[in-house]
């Protein structure tokens, strides 16, 4: 078997194909750490099983709360589901506040908040008087944009 010399000083660590010892799904071929943008994109799409549209319309300043039955199996959900759970069993936040404590993108914590409200774990306060005249309102969903 004879070893493929490239003429760049590197032997490729004896391979006879020298591209073998490299990884390409980093930049440049190098080995590394994964690009973090397409293990973003991977997390998020594991964390929703793959649904980018939620099963019930949640708008973005729409109120959640943890409902007695949420409280009651909040330690037996998995992963964001249950944080979600405990930031609204301590205070009524809407869905882009949560978004931007947990640092999870807004589509995504739509999704798993509507699967919650599905199965009766959150409750959805939907604002009776129009959103634009709610100062305080727009104030925290003001910080929650810059938190982001």
């Amino acid at each position: 078997m004879e070893v493929i010399d490239d003429d760049d000083g590197d032997d490729g660590g004896g391979y006879v194909r020298p591209f073998l010892n490299r990884d390409v799904s980093s930049p440049g071929g190098q080995r590394g750490a994964p690009d973090s943008d397409q293990s973003d994109l991977v997390r998020s799409y594991t964390m929703t099983g793959g649904r980018a549209a939620p099963t019930v319309a949640l708008a973005f300043e729409a109120m959640l709360q943890t409902t007695s039955l949420g409280i009651a199996v909040i330690d037996r959900t998995t992963f964001e589901r249950r944080n979600i759970l405990r930031l609204c069993a301590r205070e009524i936040l809407s869905v882009a506040e949560v978004s931007a404590k947990l640092s999870i993108p807004l589509g995504v914590v739509r999704v798993l908040a509507a699967d919650l409200v599905t199965d009766a774990l959150l409750d959805v306060q939907v604002a009776t008087e129009n959103v634009a005249d709610d100062v305080s309102l727009i104030l925290r969903l003001i910080e929650g944009v810059r938190a982001l």
